[in-house]
């Protein structure tokens, strides 16, 4: 187990993911914390088979799946997917996991009605990610902005993007919202681009 995959499985494997000590500033959200606001204010127009992309404890799949969603979750983290599927047999939600390591796994092509992808950027996902939608499907993504840097955290400019490089990366299809900018954040403010998008239908 290399060094980022076992700090993610004690991350979520510890009392962090649960949010029995962690700081406010530090913790994961769990499977039990409300969807990602993004995911909350688009949740009507994501329908069918769902991608949910580095789905950490599986609080947006969950939510999906709640709303009758087939929502299949992929994350590097076994401790994540565990307390996901926990929470989905409790809840008697039926979700798909997979562990893999989204750098090397292989996306189906055209198989998803919808991706999410929230707080994770993998630049060269982009592509496959564009791929994995059918025609007419939905994307939403959400990740940090470059500005970021002066809040903190993520501090490694590799995992923050660039003004308009989420716009430029999903150019070709249509566009439902596009915004970047300061938003609220959980009692905070963060730096964020933000994208709702659909493959074209030809």
């Amino acid at each position: 187990m290399d060094a980022d995959r076992k700090r993610w499985e004690d991350r979520y494997g510890g009392s962090a993911a649960a949010g029995s000590r962690a700081t406010p500033s530090r913790r994961q959200p769990g499977p039990d914390d409300p969807p990602s606001g993004l995911v909350a204010a688009v949740a009507d127009r994501i329908h069918g088979r769902v991608l949910d992309i580095a789905a950490g404890t599986g609080r947006n799949a969950l939510f999906l799946a709640r709303r009758g969603c087939r929502v299949e979750a992929i994350d590097f983290s076994h401790a994540g997917l565990r307390l996901a599927l926990a929470a989905a047999r409790r809840d008697g939600l039926s979700i798909s996991a997979v562990q893999a390591d989204l750098s090397s796994y292989p996306l189906p092509i055209a198989r998803y009605d919808a991706a999410i992808n929230i707080r994770y950027l993998l630049r060269s996902l982009f592509p496959t990610l564009r791929q994995a939608l059918r025609p007419g499907g939905l994307v939403v993504v959400e990740t940090f902005l470059i500005r970021q840097l002066a809040l903190g955290h993520p501090s490694n400019p590799e995992f923050l993007l660039h003004p308009g490089e989420l716009g430029e990366a999903f150019a070709g299809f249509d566009i439902d919202l596009y915004e970047e900018g300061l938003f609220p954040d959980g009692g905070r403010q963060a730096y964020l681009a933000r994208l709702v998008a659909r493959r074209p239908r030809d």
